[in-house]
């Protein structure tokens, strides 16, 4: 079971570490944004890719390595959490702070990511908004200019004046 536990702390703080080299991509991400720096985005998004890889094997091993504390402690595999697992080391106060350490700043820190990632997608809506404001916009400014054909006294079509005469309401 200490050989479990401690391939656990090692994923967790791995994983924290990962999530903390994520936030400053996603800083930086959120520049881009608002700079609307379409290729800056674009290797970001790339840098994104690489770093969810490497967080879900590193989710998968935590998975696992959970799974096997579960079977070990008698729990539903699929239901542990971290906070049982961390109750389970009552007699082992120094194990269970340490990993209450971690878990803390691993908390932490997906919460400060979470909290970008989401000031991110605010920013994304709203740019998308805007875009769809700006389209509109053209499309409005498309349909008036191609619509009022009309000379400055109404009566001519496209500078061309009407065939026929001008309607006389005294005949």
């Amino acid at each position: 079971m200490a050989s479990l536990m401690e391939e656990l702390m090692g994923t967790l703080v791995k994983e924290e570490r990962l999530y903390a080299e994520l936030i400053p991509i996603e800083e930086e991400k959120t520049r881009a944004i608002v700079s609307n720096d379409l290729e800056k985005m674009q290797a970001i998004t790339e840098q994104e890719r690489e770093m969810v890889d490497k967080t879900t094997a590193l989710e998968a091993k935590r998975e696992e390595i959970a799974h096997n504390i579960a079977t070990v402690l008698g729990k539903n595999p699929k239901t542990i959490t971290l906070d049982e697992i961390e109750d389970s080391l009552k007699k082992q106060p120094e194990d269970r702070k340490k990993l209450q350490s971690i878990h803390d700043a691993l908390k932490k820190t997906v919460n400060r990511l979470r909290d970008v990632n989401e000031q991110n997608k605010e920013l994304l809506v709203e740019s998308m908004d805007m875009v769809e404001f700006n389209m509109n916009v053209l499309r409005s400014a498309q349909m008036t200019s191609g619509s009022s054909n009309y000379g400055s006294d109404a009566s001519e079509i496209n500078g061309m004046a009407p065939q026929h005469p001008r309607f006389d309401a005294t005949q």
